[in-house]
């Protein structure tokens, strides 16, 4: 089961695993997206902390990324 989770924790993971920002989003949100930009997830980063049931989707979303390292977006 996962917990609530620290913002900064989230956003530190995300890099980790090769995501950058993207673009803002409406309102307290960001758009990060994979290095091909085929996979992208929203961050309600204006938060201290991110819910059980976002920070679920979110790694879900990164786990679900296959897209090779070498590739880069163009």
């Amino acid at each position: 089961m996962i917990a609530e989770q620290p913002t900064r924790k989230v956003l530190k993971a995300l890099k980790a695993a090769g995501w950058s920002k993207l673009r803002d989003g409406a309102g307290s949100h960001t758009i990060y997206g994979c290095r091909t930009g085929k996979h992208d997830v929203s961050v309600p980063d204006g938060h201290t902390t991110i819910s059980p049931g976002v920070a679920r989707s979110i790694s879900k979303a990164v786990a679900s990324c296959d897209c090779p390292e070498e590739e880069e977006q163009q």
